[in-house]
C-alpha cells in the first residue's frame, strides 16, 4: 500500500513527504533557537559597565530605587508563587542608588563619594526545588550565596523619622523563626556574633 498526503492541490508520495517534513523541522528548530537565545537576559559576567536604569526595566528585573521597589513588584510575586509550589524559577534583581540633597551629607564625605553615583548593582535570585541562591558579581568576582528560606516581613516604620509609614521586607535567611527586630540588631551591633547571616532581597516602602 502506497500512502499519499494531499499539499496544494496536489499528492506527494510518503517518501518525498517524510523528507519535506524533516526539511521543516530542521528549520523550525533554528527558528525556535535563535528566538530563545536572543531572548534571553545578558549573563551576570557580560553586563557592561553603562548599564542602565531603563535597561534593567526592559529586561524584567525587579528595580530598587534607593531601597524601595520601583518596577516588578508582579515579577517577584510570580517568582514567590513559583518557589511556594515547589518548581524552579529565577528573577533577577536590580538595585539602584543615588545620593540625597547634598547638604545632608558631611561636605568633605561627599566629595569623596559624589562621583561613585548613582550606582547601580545586579544580582540574580534562583530557587533549584530546595533552596534559594543569590548570585552576583562585583570588581568581575563571582559571589553566590545559598539559603534555605525567604521571610516575609511586615510593621510600621522603625524609626519616626523615616520617610515611609510601613514596610515589607522579603529577606533570604537560613532561621525560619529569626525576626526582622533581631537581623537588624544584628547589623547595628558592636557586639561580634550578633549578626545573622541574611541578604535583603526585595523591599516594599509603603508612604500611607
Amino acid at each position: 500500500m502506497r500512502y499519499m498526503i494531499v499539499m496544494a492541490g496536489k499528492e506527494l508520495p510518503m517518501k518525498r513527504h517524510m523528507i519535506l517534513i524533516s526539511i521543516l523541522s530542521v528549520l523550525l528548530l533554528f527558528t525556535v533557537t535563535g528566538c530563545s537565545q536572543s531572548d534571553r537576559p545578558t549573563p551576570l559576567e557580560e553586563l557592561p559597565d553603562n548599564y542602565s536604569l531603563e535597561q534593567a526595566k526592559e529586561d524584567s528585573c525587579v528595580v530598587h530605587e534607593n531601597g524601595d521597589v520601583t518596577y516588578g513588584r508582579d515579577l517577584f510575586e510570580e517568582f514567590l508563587r513559583t518557589a511556594a509550589s515547589g518548581k524552579t524559577d529565577q528573577v533577577r534583581l536590580a538595585f539602584y542608588c543615588t545620593l540625597d540633597d547634598p547638604s545632608g551629607y558631611d561636605p568633605e564625605y561627599y566629595e569623596t563619594v559624589r562621583d561613585d553615583y548613582p550606582c547601580m548593582y545586579i544580582q540574580e535570585l534562583s530557587f533549584d526545588g530546595e533552596q534559594y541562591t543569590i548570585r552576583w558579581y562585583e570588581d568581575g568576582e563571582e559571589f553566590i550565596r545559598n539559603y534555605s528560606y525567604i521571610m516575609k516581613y511586615e510593621g510600621p516604620a522603625e524609626s519616626p523619622d523615616a520617610l515611609y509609614q510601613s514596610y515589607i521586607r522579603y529577606v533570604l535567611t537560613n532561621d525560619e523563626k529569626v525576626t526582622w527586630q533581631e537581623l537588624t540588631h544584628g547589623m547595628f551591633s558592636s557586639q561580634m556574633g550578633d549578626y545573622i547571616d541574611h541578604m535583603s532581597v526585595c523591599t516594599d516602602l509603603i508612604d500611607e
